[in-house]
C-alpha cells in the first residue's frame, strides 16, 4: 500500500501535472488566442490610425484651403471697406457741390427776380417819360394849333381887308 500510495500519489501527481500541463496549454492558447486578437487589434488601431491621419491630412488641407479663402475674403472685405469709404467721401463732396450750387442757384433766382423788378420799373418809367413827353407834345400842338388858327384867323382877316380894299379901288 504503499506502493500504491506513493503509485496513487505519483498518479495524483501525475493527474495534478497533467490538469496543470492542462491549463497551462489552455492558458498558453488563451494567450496565443489573445496576442493573435491584439495583433488583430494592433492592426486594426494601425488602420485606423492610418485612417486618421489621412483624415487628419485631409482636414488640414481644407484648412489651409478655408485659411485661402478666409484671407481672400478678408482682403476683398478690406478693399470694399475702402472703396466705401472713398465713395462716401465723394458723395460727402458732391453733395456739398450740390449744396454749393443750390445756393448759387437760390441767389441767381433771386437775382433774376430783382432784375425783372428793376426792368420792370425802368420800363415802366421810361413808359411815364414817355408818356409825359407825348403829353407835352399834345400841349405844344394845341397851343401851335391855337397860334396857327390865330394867325389863320388873322390872315383871313387880313385877306378880307385886302379883298375889301382892292374891291373899294384901292380907297382906304
Amino acid at each position: 500500500m504503499a506502493q500504491s500510495d506513493d503509485e496513487e500519489e505519483d498518479e495524483d501527481d501525475e493527474e495534478i501535472l497533467t490538469m496543470e500541463l492542462g491549463e497551462a496549454e489552455q492558458s498558453r492558447d488563451d494567450l496565443v488566442v489573445r496576442v493573435v486578437d491584439l495583433n488583430k487589434t494592433i492592426a486594426n488601431l494601425e488602420k485606423e490610425k492610418e485612417a486618421l491621419n489621412e483624415r487628419i491630412t485631409s482636414v488640414e488641407n481644407e484648412r489651409e484651403d478655408l485659411m485661402v479663402v478666409v484671407v481672400d475674403i478678408k482682403e476683398t472685405i478690406e478693399g470694399l471697406s475702402n472703396e466705401k469709404h472713398t465713395l462716401e467721401g465723394k458723395i460727402a463732396t458732391t453733395e456739398k457741390k450740390r449744396d454749393d450750387l443750390l445756393v448759387i442757384c437760390t441767389d441767381l433766382e433771386e437775382t433774376f427776380e430783382g432784375l425783372n423788378r428793376e426792368h420792370r420799373n425802368v420800363i415802366l418809367e421810361k413808359e411815364r417819360n414817355e408818356l409825359k413827353k407825348n403829353q407835352q407834345l399834345q400841349a405844344e400842338l394845341e397851343k401851335v394849333i391855337i397860334d396857327l388858327n390865330k394867325s389863320l384867323k388873322w390872315t383871313w382877316s387880313s385877306d378880307a381887308v385886302t379883298a375889301m380894299y382892292l374891291n373899294n379901288s384901292g380907297n382906304r
